[in-house]
């Protein structure tokens, strides 16, 4: 195929396996890490949308490293990982296997001892329910919302991600941290142990929290986009991630420590309902409206939201958040019923805020693309819009039921968010997204209509059967059903994932077993020291003469080692660079000249010492080339 047959309609692995010297074009534009050795199953005109670069610039790229052979690195190097390329096959698995044990499940369990109880302030304990919803919070949305961001959000803004083992640390941290803290805030009967244990957990928590919000910010930094509005609702996001953490850890050390009866009650009361509104109006609601600013156009042909409306929209929301946080706890304080009131004007705000991003999307018509990810999205959105509606309507019901508040009815509006809203955008995004990174086919893929079903019932029954118990207390004995819905829903999407990461991984193994046996006819100072002696094992001689001797060490080759190259390494040890380069291909071709050093020897007479490394190196002088 010659260079004029490239168009914006051309596969990536059709393109890659013509011309593997593409890859280094696209890796700069934020493709490193995706989708194995040949890319994602997608077009090159939909790779310059998704990733924001000019059509014309990308494929002007394209012809010239083709037609300019001299400008492509090693094709065998354009894909390498580095620690922060597949962090997110962590989070995400991390985050389904939390949201199936104490998560959800522990959820449906907490939800049949309030049906045996026949009431949702008193049917189970709120220090379960507590820890139930940390679990949910940190575990499910925040490890998604992490594992996301470290992978799409370096590429999207065409840089690299800073510290980038630290996402590996955070992942530690973070799962210590919720698995620490989920103990001791169910355990508080045990008392000073199981506080000590809470805060210990959420310690850890917070720095893994603070570090991956300034890894994000200084990558950004890096990166060599303007202040966009969807920018400006994701650091948005990391301010109230960063929020409704310090304000969580201090919520679950005075409900824990407080005297049961009237204390316990006002700390809940007081601080409960702001800190949920923190992390679902906040963290959750401006996270998810910022990636939707940015792929929705990109990848399912919506409208392009006007910069000015969505600054706006999001100084909308931003006052709306804040406005109900700190009305709700006035209220509390001075009880004035005044102030509880003006939630309405928030609320709306709330309202209108979402309708100025998600409005121009239209998305209650039939999208563009055909995706099996965009049935979820629109329903995601349904239920944004449900549950806002709801929230405002909040007041009028109270005045149908004639109760100073519902439980049931609130509850009801938080389930249409968080699992309608919430939980149905993580699951369609991954569901796009997942397959990209993993070079698989999505056109191949199940249309995932049984888990869509499932969990659309599943919270209508929640949300609808809920309301109920506030006229009938019979419907309590049925809530418990909508969340088996859910849980088989979650759990066959959950299991159909995972499947999808273990298959991207097992594809990685198997090409970089493949690399292992095309064994390059020469070493260069780019190539990574692993894959050096994996090629040519006579070379560790030459690294223990140059002070590698820690690469004897198999766990050093797999991990420090794994990302460094000739060149890197040279300069971290202080070593000459061609001195190092010679020993190396001296010891990988027996005192012979590679590939390479024979083509620029051929016509030299005599001695070959000044074109030939590896005859120039201390082992291998006098040495001759070799025929």
């Amino acid at each position: 195929m010659t260079s004029t047959a490239i168009d914006p309609e051309m596969m990536i692995p059709e393109l890659f396996r013509r011309h593997p010297q593409a890859r280094q074009i696209f890796n700069r534009h934020g493709l490193t890490g995706c989708g194995g050795r040949f890319g994602p199953v997608e077009s090159i005109g939909f790779f310059a949308r998704a990733h924001g670069v000019d059509l014309e610039q990308l494929l002007g790229e394209i012809h010239q490293t083709i037609h300019n052979p001299e400008l492509a690195q090693s094709p065998q190097f354009a894909h390498d990982l580095h620690a922060a390329d597949s962090i997110y096959r962590r989070y995400f698995t991390a985050g389904i296997l939390v949201l199936l044990t104490v998560g959800a499940s522990w959820g449906l369990w907490l939800l049949w001892q309030i049906g045996f109880a026949q009431t949702f302030s008193k049917g189970a304990s709120i220090y379960n329910i507590n820890a139930h919803g940390h679990a949910q919070i940190y575990g499910w949305v925040g490890l998604f919302i992490m594992g996301f961001a470290y992978q799409a959000f370096p590429r999207i803004w065409h840089t690299s991600l800073v510290w980038p083992r630290m996402a590996v640390v955070n992942f530690g941290l973070m799962i210590a941290g919720i698995l620490i803290r989920t103990f001791g805030m169910s355990a508080q009967p045990l008392g000073g142990m199981a506080i000590d244990s809470a805060m210990f957990g959420g310690a850890l928590e917070m720095i893994a929290i603070v570090t991956f919000a300034a890894q994000i910010v200084l990558t950004y930094r890096h990166g060599d986009v303007p202040m966009l509005p969807y920018v400006g609702f994701i650091f948005a996001a990391l301010f109230f991630f960063f929020a409704q953490t310090a304000l969580d850890l201090w919520h679950t050390y005075m409900t824990m420590s407080a005297a049961p009866g009237n204390e316990l009650v006002w700390y809940v009361s007081t601080y409960q309902a702001p800190l949920r509104d923190l992390q679902i109006h906040g963290l959750a609601l401006f996270m998810i409206l910022g990636v939707s600013l940015r792929i929705l156009p990109a990848l399912f042909d919506v409208a392009e939201i006007p910069h000015r409306r969505a600054w706006w929209a999001l100084g909308v929301l931003l006052t709306a958040v804040v406005g109900e946080t700190i009305l709700f706890v006035a209220y509390r304080w001075t009880n004035n019923h005044v102030l509880a009131a003006f939630l309405l004007v928030p609320w709306l705000m709330l309202l209108i805020g979402c309708w100025m991003v998600a409005g121009p999307w239209k998305l209650w018509r039939p999208a563009p693309s055909k995706d099996r990810s965009v049935k979820f999205i629109r329903a995601a959105y349904g239920w944004l819009a449900l549950s806002l509606v709801m929230l405002i309507l909040l007041p009028v019901y109270q005045q149908l039921v004639k109760i100073p508040f519902s439980h049931a009815y609130f509850g009801a509006i938080r389930h249409a968010i968080t699992v309608g809203f919430i939980s149905l955008m993580i699951i369609g995004v991954a569901s796009k997204v997942v397959p990209t990174l993993n070079g698989v086919d999505p056109r191949k893929l199940t249309p995932l209509w049984g888990p869509f079903i499932l969990i659309n019932i599943g919270c209508a029954l929640r949300v609808s059967l809920q309301i109920l118990t506030d006229w009938n207390p019979v419907f309590f004995a049925l809530v418990g059903i909508s969340a088996l819905f859910e849980i088989t829903a979650l759990t066959w999407w959950g299991v159909h994932l995972i499947g999808m990461l273990r298959s991207g991984k097992r594809l990685e193994k198997q090409m970089d077993a493949a690399v292992a046996t095309e064994r390059p006819g020469t070493i260069d100072a780019d190539m990574r020291v692993t894959d050096v002696l994996d090629w040519y094992p006579a070379t560790m001689n030459a690294f223990d003469a140059h002070g590698f001797s820690a690469l004897r060490n198999p766990l050093i080759r797999r991990t420090a080692a794994r990302s460094v190259t000739i060149r890197q390494a040279a300069m971290m040890k202080e070593v000459d660079l061609e001195e190092l380069l010679g020993a190396l291909r001296y010891a990988a071709f027996d005192g012979k000249c590679c590939a390479a050093d024979l083509a620029c020897c051929e016509d030299q007479p005599g001695d070959k010492s000044d074109c030939c490394p590896a005859c120039s190196t201390p082992a291998g002088a006098g040495q001759t080339v070799s025929d």
